[in-house]
């Protein structure tokens, strides 16, 4: 399942999403967090949930598990790098 564009804004996070999808271990997916920062975004959490919506609606319970575990691992090194942040501000 390919992601779709929402707009012409959306394609980085299209081309972003299409490649972390493609991801087979931590280790490459942590390296396309870090090409791909676009990832960390909402934009890129709305384009993901969608496309988990999407496949749930198309009884594509597999993949929109694979899909919603991918968004969890965003989310969740999105949330550290938000703490890390700010720790980093309250000792400055």
């Amino acid at each position: 399942m390919e992601p779709h564009n929402f707009s012409e804004g959306s394609q980085n996070v299209s081309t972003a999403l299409t490649s972390f999808m493609k991801t087979t271990t931590l280790k490459q997916a942590e390296k396309v967090l870090q090409k791909y920062p676009v990832l960390l975004t909402d934009e890129a959490d709305l384009l993901l949930s969608s496309l988990i919506h999407d496949a749930r609606q198309q009884g594509m319970e597999d993949a929109a598990s694979g899909l919603d575990e991918r968004r969890n691992f965003i989310r969740s090194v999105r949330q550290e790098q938000e703490e890390k942040t700010s720790t980093m501000s309250k000792s400055s």
